[in-house]
């Protein structure tokens, strides 16, 4: 039984390591859009964008926008409008705590950054035993869904 217990775990613990959480290179809009100097919709809006425009991510979130390179620059769009994939929105958390950002879903796996509390994260769509694949600053990995707020 012993046995049979630690080939289980072996396996269960190979699985979360090989599964990986990256940040997502690119969004699309999915509806007409501003686009903001400043992740603040009081802010300068320096474009109005259609649905359908692909957009490179920098890797940088605030609550509820994502930064992107729009026009050579840097600019920023509401997470609500945008997409990675069929889904619409991407989803922002913010850290509540330091809180690492973990190269697998295991609470003894290994550091890839951390999070300094209030930044926000990009979820990417993936959660895993309470930990949700995360990016933070372009670096993918995994965060605890109790050291972020929703």
């Amino acid at each position: 039984l012993i046995a049979i217990l630690a080939v289980i775990a072996a396996l269960s613990l190979g699985a979360a390591q090989d599964t990986e959480a990256k940040a997502p290179p690119h969004a699309t809009t999915i509806v007409v859009t501003g686009v903001f100097s400043t992740p603040d919709l009081t802010g300068d809006q320096i474009a109005t964008v259609q649905p359908g425009l692909e957009l490179e991510l920098t890797g940088e979130a605030a609550p509820g926008f994502l930064e992107v390179i729009y026009g050579g620059s840097e600019a920023w769009i509401p997470a609500t409008n945008l997409t990675t994939g069929v889904r619409p929105g991407i989803e922002t958390a913010t850290a509540v705590v330091d809180a690492p950002l973990t190269d697998a879903p295991l609470r003894n796996s290994g550091i890839v950054s951390y999070v300094p509390e209030g930044e926000s994260v990009i979820l990417t769509g993936a959660s895993v035993d309470g930990y949700y694949a995360a990016s933070y600053n372009g670096t993918g990995g995994w965060i605890s869904g109790r050291d972020i707020v929703r």
